[in-house]
């Protein structure tokens, strides 16, 4: 049984907190929740008795998403300079520093650090594949998904975390997904109500509630005989 994520509990204590008027964007990493590269390394005979294996393309990755997705939020912030945006690139993670030059200077790159921490002064969440989103669903935050790859790719549901969010949380096209950043940006939030359906963190991480801790901490005195313990 999953019994939580560590930095769940600080995300959570977001929610008592007004955002600013900032973005956060988790860039997207190129192979974030593919197998490929593990059929790259071990090879297809290691995968054998996996139904679907043989399908993997590993010359297949998120990099156009990723493209797509920093080329809306360039026009965007040209278009809102008093919006703040945030692009937290994933310590370790090599990137094409090219693709970043020219930024408009409301838009800030964030290369080391916790992400985590970065949740209390944003509005929106952007992300695909990550922890980081899940982790925005517990800070209460307005959820942004990119989502317009999906014409292109049949595996594309086995791929990516389930999160169960409305509609209004999937940019289904780069116009659709502008437009919702738009209305997100713009739409009024009130810290006492949830926007994110609670399911993903159940079925992820086990902690819907913030009490996970809790939970752990009663099995552990349950089963655990700590007088016996040396």
């Amino acid at each position: 049984e999953v019994v939580g994520c560590p930095r769940l509990s600080q995300s959570f204590s977001s929610r008592k907190k007004l955002p600013k008027e900032q973005i956060l964007y988790y860039a997207i990493e190129n192979k974030r929740g593919l197998p490929d590269p593990l059929v790259i390394n071990y090879g297809n005979k290691f995968f054998k008795d996996l139904k679907c294996h043989k399908y993997f393309n590993p010359k297949y990755n998120w990099n156009l998403l990723h493209t797509k997705t920093l080329n809306i939020l360039r026009k965007f912030a040209v278009k809102n300079p008093d919006t703040s945006i945030i692009i937290k690139i994933k310590t370790g993670e090599l990137c094409d520093t090219k693709e970043y030059l020219n930024l408009p200077n409301n838009i800030e790159l964030k290369y080391f650090g916790p992400g985590h921490q970065l949740l209390e002064k944003s509005k929106v969440v952007i992300g695909w594949n990550t922890t980081a989103i899940l982790e925005g669903i517990a800070a209460n935050r307005f959820i942004l998904i990119p989502h317009f790859h999906a014409k292109n790719n049949n595996l594309q549901k086995d791929n990516e975390l389930i999160l169960k969010l409305k509609n209004e949380n999937y940019g289904y096209s780069e116009s659709d997904f502008y437009q919702k950043l738009d209305f997100f940006m713009n739409k009024q939030y009130k810290k006492n109500e949830i926007y994110n359906n609670q399911y993903s963190l159940k079925y992820h991480l086990g902690n819907d509630d913030n009490k996970a801790s809790l939970r752990l901490d009663r099995f552990l005195s349950k089963n655990i005989n700590y007088k016996n313990v040396r």
